[in-house]
């Protein structure tokens, strides 16, 4: 499965950010990305919104260097993954999600919204995903 980055961006995080991830500080820097998901070159699959706590992957940029799952990003970085929750539910397809997976606004998708942790119970990712049924 490949992926293409549609935006990328680090930035202070913005309030709901801030209490998703439980940053210690209002001024806690993170690494947005909004990127499409691909199982072949012209069939999209999922549009995905990644936030990542950007003090715990020490010279991740937003140079539009390939940044890839947090599974693979963890194991860089030497971190250990603890529990992931996700809530999962459908929802009609924005404009903005229909026009990048090719199909109507409107549609009924799944989103999946998760919070990734370390073992240590810190927050370190969160991805909006919504994919095709």
């Amino acid at each position: 499965m490949q992926h293409v980055v549609i935006a990328q961006a680090a930035e202070t995080a913005n309030l709901v950010e801030w209490a998703k991830l439980a940053l210690n500080s209002p001024q806690g820097r993170v690494l947005r990305m909004t990127r499409v998901l691909y199982d072949a070159p012209d069939s999209p699959i999922a549009f995905e919104e990644v936030v990542l706590v950007l003090d715990k992957f020490p010279g991740l940029t937003a140079n539009g260097s390939d940044v890839p799952d947090i599974i693979e990003l963890a194991q860089r970085y030497g971190i250990s993954l603890g529990r992931a929750s996700e809530r999962i539910s459908m929802v009609r397809a924005s404009n903005d999600v229909a026009l990048h997976l090719g199909i109507a606004a409107g549609t009924d998708i799944l989103k999946l919204d998760r919070i990734a942790e370390t073992v240590d119970g810190e927050p370190i990712e969160w991805r909006v995903a919504f994919r095709k049924v």
